[in-house]
C-alpha cells in the first residue's frame, strides 16, 4: 500500500488515540489527521468517530511528515456499540475482522455470558466470527466448567478453554489467531494480556490487576492499536468494556443471531415467530425439553425487550 498517485497514499489505521491516527502505508507507521471536510461527509455522519483501527484509508502525505486522512475505502463490516438515546451515535471499535476474540474469565472476575451473548450477536450481525474464550482454566472448579458447557449447549458456537498460567490450550488459540484479523475483547483483569504475552512474547502489553475496592479490572487500555506480526496476524486490543448495549438492531433480526435457534425456529407455526408469546413455538418447546439452556432462552428475551423498546422510542 504504497503511495498511489503524487502526494497520495493508502493505508491501515493501526492505532487511534483521540483526533490523532496512526496509519501503516506498508512502507511506515504515519502520524495522520482527519481532514476537516470529512468530519461532516455523509458517510460518517452517526458516528462518534469516523474512521477506526482496521480501515483502510485514502490520505494525503504532509510536507512535515504527517499525514490527512480524505477518505475512507468502503469496510467489509465494523464492529461497533451504540449509547442509548434516540440521537445518539455509534462508537465503532475496529473495522474489517475475521474474528471476535471474547476473554471471560472463570474467577476474579467471574464470567458473565449475558455479556458474552450480547457481543456475539453484534459480531453474527456483521458476518464476524465470535470464539468465547473461557480463561483461568487452572482456578476452575468441575462445576464452574459444567454450567458454561450447560449454558452454551447446542449452540455451536466456539468455546476455547485456557489458562495462560500453565499454558493450557495456548496452541489451539495461537492455530485460531494465525492469519487473521482479530479483536480482542472483555472485561479488564480477564487476562487477555497474559493470553497475548504467552503467544507473542515480543509484545510485552500491560496486564491488568483486580481493584480490591470494586472487585474489576482495572483498565490498561486507554486507546486502540493493532499489533501486527510476520506471519500475518493481526491483533486488535481495546480498552476494556465493561457494558455493551444492542439499540441499533432490528427486533426480527436477533433471532438469526442465536445459532440455535436457527435449527429449530423453521418448525414454528409462524414463519415470523419470535419465540417469545406465540403459540407452537418449537424453540420455546425446545426450552422447555431442555434442549436450549433456559438461561441463554431467558438472556435472547432481555435483549429482544431492549431492541422493542429502542424501537418504539425510535419511531414516536
Amino acid at each position: 500500500m504504497n503511495k498511489s498517485m503524487a502526494n497520495q497514499g493508502t493505508g491501515i489505521i493501526v492505532k487511534v488515540f483521540g483526533l490523532y491516527y496512526t496509519v501503516d502505508d506498508g512502507d511506515r507507521h504515519i502520524a495522520c489527521f482527519l481532514k476537516g471536510k470529512n468530519r461532516i461527509n455523509k458517510q460518517f455522519k452517526g458516528y462518534t468517530n469516523p474512521v477506526a483501527v482496521g480501515d483502510n484509508v485514502v490520505f494525503q502525505y504532509n510536507d512535515d511528515g504527517s499525514g490527512s486522512i480524505i477518505d475512507l475505502i468502503p469496510r467489509k463490516n465494523l464492529f461497533s456499540r451504540k449509547d442509548k438515546g434516540r440521537n445518539a451515535r455509534e462508537d465503532v471499535i475496529a473495522a474489517n475482522l475475521d474474528i471476535l476474540l471474547i476473554i471471560q474469565a472463570f474467577v476474579d472476575p467471574v464470567a458473565n455470558p449475558r455479556f458474552v451473548d450480547r457481543l456475539a450477536v453484534r459480531a453474527i450481525k456483521e458476518q464476524i466470527l465470535p470464539v468465547l474464550c473461557m480463561n483461568k482454566l487452572d482456578l476452575a472448579t468441575e462445576d464452574m466448567k459444567q454450567s458454561i458447557q450447560s449454558y452454551y449447549k447446542n449452540t455451536d458456537l466456539k468455546i476455547l478453554l485456557t489458562s495462560a498460567e500453565e499454558r493450557v490450550g495456548i496452541e489451539e488459540l495461537q492455530a485460531l489467531l494465525t492469519g487473521k484479523r482479530t479483536l480482542l475483547a472483555g472485561f479488564s483483569g480477564v487476562g487477555k494480556s497474559s493470553l497475548i504475552n504467552t503467544i507473542y512474547n515480543d509484545l510485552d502489553l500491560a496486564v491488568a490487576d483486580i481493584s480490591d475496592k470494586t472487585g474489576k479490572g482495572r483498565h490498561t487500555t486507554t486507546n486502540v492499536i493493532m499489533y501486527q506480526q510476520s506471519d500475518n496476524t493481526q491483533l486488535i486490543d481495546s480498552p476494556g468494556v465493561r457494558e455493551f448495549g444492542l439499540v441499533d438492531m432490528e427486533p426480527a433480526d436477533l433471532s438469526r443471531c442465536f445459532y440455535e435457534f436457527n435449527d429449530y425456529s423453521d418448525n414454528c407455526n409462524f414463519a415470523n415467530c419470535t419465540h417469545e408469546h406465540e403459540p407452537g413455538c418449537n424453540v420455546k418447546k425446545m426450552v422447555d425439553e431442555g434442549v436450549v439452556s433456559s438461561e441463554r432462552y431467558v438472556s435472547y428475551l432481555n435483549m429482544l425487550s431492549s431492541l422493542v423498546q429502542d424501537r418504539e422510542n425510535r419511531y414516536r
